[in-house]
């Protein structure tokens, strides 16, 4: 090797050291900054006539797992819709309470006044005491469906600003997508614009799982995990309309939105384009599990209304009167209606800002205009026997009295709880996980200071090269 070459490649040695300072540099600058990917510096041998000449830069490159990545964004949208739905049923379950709260504990109140009445029919205290635990039960009944359909408004919220999110997001990435274009045509660096463009798809993989396709030029397509193309040319536009009010009879049927792309209806469905995240996620908050939960409480108040407008219960009503329990002061239909739960109320004839008329809780609702024996509690022991009495509260189920029916009722939502929350504790521990070992791939800070004293070492094998080659010259110039 001639003192020319040696010259040379020391010199691209130290032009190397140099870059690779600013790599580790940038790297522990930014260890902290979300969304930054790890530099690398890319070196390759340089030669000329099979002679060589040093070592080239050919460039400065994000150390990113693309697999892992795309593994990390499908768990942490799964966890983000698993997540959603236990909440869902978590606030149901504490809603109806636990035994010996909520819904049971109005019961046993309800139970309780009747039995007491029962051994003083004629106090019109005790009768009183009927009634009020008679609307407490219903209201509990009224509270519990309007908070289910307050979940499904928040959940239907909750589409709105995702799908707005969606769309801003994708129009963010196809900014970016052009620039790096652009900033690439120019020879410059777009390792700054690719970390943003990171960050935003992973943000929006949150709410229905994105895999990205890398194109020409440095641009990407991006697909959800269902097939359904997002971003191309040109981003995709999503639309999502929010509904004002939210009611137990309002479905994708009767008026509620759905997704749209392109103006058309795409399936939101656990088997759909959108699946997995918490889009798809809140869709079913809205349209399945606040459906079912709801339709469970009509049963519920079904049964309660028909053991009492019975007339096993009541010899005193009419054909099609409503008992003590009504549908909004109706006599209860067959099916059950959906909503009926939020219209369960007590008979207004033994209602304080009623009628008032106490005594035909002892005397039946349908009696005459006048008391009768005060001291006949037969008929309180008839509303005690319908909420003892073995029916089935929908064809096909089981006979049960009322507090096994409820018992049931919440047992069953119980069991929808604990599986959305395994869903979900198996789902953020996988995503934790994932996210972890992407953290590991990102700047390690201890292994930035071994490279950098790697490349002090580096440097001065350089430098000690140009002084060694420097001495040599100075020496044969002296000859």
């Amino acid at each position: 090797m001639s003192i020319s070459s040696a010259l040379y490649n020391a010199a691209s040695g130290l032009t190397a050291s140099a870059r690779a300072v600013q790599v580790v540099s940038s790297n522990v600058a930014n260890a902290m900054t979300e969304g930054y990917a790890a530099r690398q510096l890319e070196l390759s041998a340089s030669s000329l006539g099979g002679v060589g000449q040093g070592v080239r830069i050919a460039g400065v490159t994000r150390r990113v797992d693309p697999i892992l990545l795309d593994l990390t964004r499908a768990a942490q949208a799964g966890s983000q819709a698993s997540s959603a739905r236990a909440g869902f049923w978590q606030s149901f379950e504490a809603q109806i309470g636990q035994p010996g709260a909520g819904l049971s504990q109005a019961l046993a109140g309800f139970d309780s006044a009747l039995v007491e009445a029962s051994d003083r029919p004629d106090l019109d205290s005790r009768l009183s005491a009927v009634v009020t635990s008679a609307s407490q039960l219903a209201a509990k009944l009224n509270g519990i469906s309007a908070s289910v359909q307050v979940q499904r408004g928040n959940a239907d919220a909750a589409i709105a600003r995702d799908v707005e999110t969606l769309n801003a997001g994708l129009a963010q990435i196809d900014t970016l997508n052009a620039s790096i274009v652009k900033t690439r045509a120019a020879g410059q660096s777009t390792l700054g614009l690719e970390d943003e463009r990171q960050a935003i798809i992973s943000t929006l993989s949150e709410i229905v799982p994105i895999r990205e396709y890398p194109r020409d030029n440095g641009r990407v397509t991006l697909y959800t995990a269902g097939g359904q193309l997002l971003l191309d040319l040109e981003p995709q536009k999503l639309g999502f309309s929010a509904a004002s009010t939210m009611s137990a009879g309002q479905t994708v049927a009767t008026g509620l939105s759905g997704l749209t792309v392109n103006g058309h209806p795409v399936d939101t469905g656990p088997n759909g384009a959108f699946k997995g995240g918490r889009l798809a996620a809140n869709f079913a908050i809205r349209d399945e599990d606040g459906v079912r939960a709801q339709n469970d409480l009509d049963l519920l108040a079904g049964d309660l209304i028909s053991r009492f407008d019975d007339p096993a219960t009541d010899p005193t009503l009419t054909a099609g009167a409503p008992g003590l329990f009504t549908d909004a002061g109706a006599a209860l239909t067959t099916p059950a209606p959906v909503g009926l739960a939020a219209r369960v109320s007590v008979n207004d004839l033994v209602l304080p800002d009623g009628h008032n008329e106490l005594w035909r809780v002892r005397d039946g609702l349908g009696a005459a205009a006048t008391p009768g024996a005060v001291g006949d509690a037969s008929q309180i022991h008839n509303l005690i026997d319908a909420l003892e009495r073995s029916i089935a509260p929908a064809p096909g189920s089981a006979q049960q009295n009322f507090a096994n029916t409820l018992g049931s009722f919440s047992a069953e939502t119980s069991q929808h709880r604990h599986q959305f929350e395994v869903t979900a504790t198996h789902s953020a521990t996988h995503a934790s996980e994932l996210t972890e070992q992407m953290l590991a791939q990102g700047v390690d800070t201890d292994a930035e200071m071994q490279r950098l004293l790697q490349i002090e070492q580096a440097y001065a094998a350089n430098a000690q090269v140009i002084s060694t080659a420097d001495a040599m010259l100075r020496r044969l110039l002296e000859i």
